[in-house]
């Protein structure tokens, strides 16, 4: 099967690193992530890696920074704002075709153009790089979502072209102190019954005794 054809099963993308320059030959965006489209047609799932060709165009200003990936079959663009002491994604454009999807021995190309406005993705403090090893759904349309995984990227404030500090991101957070919980559960669970067991020994121990 062609590599530039939608896959019928899911592989894990491969995280690529992408860098934009200022004028002055300074990186001022940064970024790593792995993309993969996930397309429905015909009730079926469909899927697409963004390739390691993909290229990186875009530029940074001070409030504004656009990062676009680009290969043959596929198009994504981030249009980060910053607003105060925070950034966030405003706009996410996706492109996916024209691609060749194999059916019952048949062949079809189809296209995906979609874009989400007005949307606050991946919000993140200034000054800090956006880092998430969960896996981000992004629902463009009915009939294509996004799955950006292994993602680090900062549009704003770099130092040295270096990522500023982790900021984690919600699902992180999540995995991350779930099991915290749970554990601390299963601790007062047994701390109860531990203490339930010895107050009825001692319970009966003395009625025991006063017989």
């Amino acid at each position: 099967m062609s590599k530039r054809s939608l896959q019928p099963k899911p592989s894990p993308p491969c995280p690529y690193s992408y860098e934009l320059k200022n004028r002055d030959g300074n990186v001022c965006l940064k970024a790593v992530l792995g993309v993969q489209y996930m397309v429905t047609l015909k009730k079926k799932f469909y899927y697409f890696n963004n390739p390691q060709t993909t290229r990186a165009t875009g530029y940074c200003g001070n409030q504004t920074a656009v990062l676009s990936l680009e290969s043959n079959e596929m198009y994504l663009e981030f249009t980060f704002v910053k607003k105060s002491k925070e950034y966030y994604t405003h706009k996410l454009r996706a492109r996916l075709g024209p691609i060749s999807v194999y059916d019952n021995n048949k062949c079809e190309n189809y296209s995906y153009p979609e874009t989400v406005n007005n949307e606050q993705l991946f919000k993140t403090t200034t000054g800090l790089s956006f880092k998430c090893k969960s896996q981000l759904v992004v629902k463009m349309s009915p009939n294509l979502r996004l799955k950006i995984m292994s993602a680090q990227f900062q549009p704003f404030d770099l130092s040295n072209g270096q990522f500023g500090k982790d900021f984690e991101c919600w699902q992180d957070y999540i995995n991350r102190i779930i099991p915290i919980i749970v554990g601390a559960i299963a601790v007062g669970i047994l701390l109860i019954a531990t203490v339930s067991y010895l107050v009825v020994r001692e319970y009966r121990h003395r009625n025991y005794e006063s017989m």
